[in-house]
């Protein structure tokens, strides 16, 4: 066994079959990788999805644990795995029939630790004005980080661990153990303040230790992009996540709470995410602050008045799920919480 790809997965069927349509296809030797489902606590027909993809892919396991949030999924899978090299993709990405194959290019380099290649937008219905605001860079060049929009053109070469993202990560296996595992990550909705800086701790742990960093045009993957994402109220609360990661990296470095950002700071912070800050739109730019600033101000609130939030946040590592999940109120999943949707979903 060469690749393992884990894929973490609640409540959509639908797109986890067109991922594992998309792997039943690589032009790559079927015995030589493996497919990991992790379901995070389904109750639609995500069972009897991977039960007919078990018959097409050679090497498919099927596991379940509705503990929340997709690090469960991550290091259940990572415990299991058999190949060198790890893949981690979302279940709402199709890769393209070269992926496996160019990702063996990459790592035949004993040198490389980290891998990706395009990530390719694939909107329901056309995006609103307000996202050619938020993309960055010009084609060669390009990326969306609300939307994970990544293109450095179409040669193979380095580029920051920091870039390597959840929707297309891949990593040889042994360093995800030397970095302590995954941060946590996407979490149901009113769990969202345990949500943490999931694989960009990895990625720039990997980068800081030594390990080449390499994007490969062939290893590229297409992420669906529901109409639902695009609403206001779904990017304020991409960005009310953005300051739980901002605050759960900070807190980290610092060991302790720490006085939040005044409003020019913030400012600062959310003009990043701009093409020409000068132009930025008024309403998505104030939206955008809004939810940064809820969410640094809200994980700071937990974190000083909950002693168990403040234990999950400061944990040395994650990879002991069942030491990990001791705060009341991280419980399996029920129905209740599967009918909440979080942040990649989004409302009108």
């Amino acid at each position: 066994m060469e690749i393992s790809i884990a894929i973490t997965t609640c409540n959509r069927a639908t797109s986890l079959a067109r991922t594992l349509e998309a792997l039943a296809v690589q032009d790559f030797p079927p015995g030589d990788f493996e497919v990991i489902v992790a379901d995070n606590g389904s109750t639609d027909d995500t069972q009897d999805v991977c039960g007919a993809y078990g018959k097409k892919i050679d090497n498919f396991t099927y596991i379940y644990d509705n503990r929340p949030g997709q690090l469960v999924g991550w290091h259940r899978s990572l415990n299991i795995m058999q190949g060198e090299v790890a893949c981690f993709i979302d279940d709402d990405v199709r890769p393209a029939i070269t992926w496996l194959s160019s990702l063996k290019e990459v790592y035949d380099n004993e040198s490389v630790g980290l891998a990706t290649g395009p990530i390719r937008l694939n909107y329901e219905v056309n995006p609103p004005d307000w996202i050619a605001h938020l993309t960055l860079g010009e084609p060669g060049a390009l990326t969306l980080p609300a939307f994970g929009l990544l293109d450095c053109g179409e040669e193979i070469c380095e580029i920051p661990g920091n870039f390597v993202w959840g929707t297309n990560f891949t990593v040889r296996k042994k360093l995800v153990h030397a970095a302590g595992g995954f941060h946590p990550c996407a979490m149901p909705g009113r769990l969202l303040h345990f949500h943490g800086d999931g694989e960009i701790h990895v990625g720039r742990w990997v980068d800081n230790a030594g390990h080449r960093v390499i994007y490969h045009p062939g290893a590229s993957v297409d992420h669906d992009i529901p109409r639902t994402r695009l609403s206001l109220k779904s990017l304020k609360s991409k960005f009310v996540t953005n300051g739980f990661t901002r605050s759960f990296q900070t807190i980290r470095e610092m060991g302790s709470t720490y006085d939040p950002p005044d409003e020019r700071k913030i400012r600062v912070m959310a003009l990043r995410y701009f093409r020409d800050p000068e132009l930025a739109p008024v309403k998505i730019l104030s939206l955008i602050e809004e939810g940064i600033r809820e969410g640094l101000a809200t994980h700071i609130h937990h974190f000083q008045n909950d002693p168990a939030f403040k234990e999950w946040v400061l944990r040395d590592n994650y990879l002991d799920l069942d030491a990990c999940y001791v705060h009341p109120d991280l419980t399996p999943v029920d129905e209740k919480d599967n009918a909440v949707k979080d942040w990649r979903e989004g409302e009108e």
